[in-house]
């Protein structure tokens, strides 16, 4: 009887959970689909063919390098993987949120920082989170930077790769701006953004 009793409360409430109000409308699973497969999404990676980058130089795409996005409401994760980096440097990533008009960044984060090995190899991931200027994280345009910090400097190296202007002398830093990329360097102190992808 407890059984019966059991099956048959089961079956009501299957029943009312069943029965919507409203019916579902094939432009808005259409829509929630879009959403859910736009969540990540592939760049390339690139250098500037001359100092400045965009606008200024043409970008030139680094071949076997590719930097994924994952986003959702609470943030984007960045995978970029890239070649062509200096032995021995320090590198750091950084996230730039690019605003809808021109001027200065909304908001810039550390995503990681490494020591590149004989390779010239990099493999970079982080999470940026929102907060702060950082509210949009679904359609915000996003500049994953490669920034070098020259020739990793024993008693630095925490600084090189946690900070922007960790072991700088001479620095090229964002104020020329988050799309400005310039040629990399093993020279002591030298700082410069040296590869950017960029997530529409």
């Amino acid at each position: 009887m407890k059984n019966s009793l059991k099956l048959i409360s089961l079956l009501i409430i299957m029943a009312l959970f069943s029965c919507s109000k409203e019916p579902i409308i094939e432009s808005e699973m259409s829509e929630q689909s879009a959403a859910i497969k736009g969540a990540a999404s592939k760049s390339t990676v690139h250098v500037s063919e001359k100092p400045g980058g965009y606008p200024d130089g043409e970008f030139i795409e680094i071949e076997d390098a590719s930097s994924t996005i994952h986003r959702n409401k609470n943030g984007i994760t960045v995978n970029l993987k890239t070649n062509g980096l200096i032995p021995g440097n320090a590198y750091t990533m950084w996230f730039v949120v690019v605003g809808e008009t021109s001027g200065p960044p909304i908001s810039s984060a550390l995503g990681a920082g490494h020591i590149i090995g004989g390779s010239g190899k990099g493999n970079f991931s982080g999470h940026y989170s929102v907060g702060d200027n950082f509210d949009d994280p679904l359609t915000a345009e996003v500049h994953v930077v490669i920034r070098s910090h020259g020739a990793a400097q024993p008693g630095m190296i925490p600084s090189q790769i946690q900070t922007l202007l960790g072991g700088c002398i001479d620095s090229l830093t964002f104020p020329q701006g988050p799309g400005r990329i310039w040629p990399d360097s093993d020279v002591v102190g030298y700082c410069a953004n040296v590869q950017l992808a960029i997530h529409y």
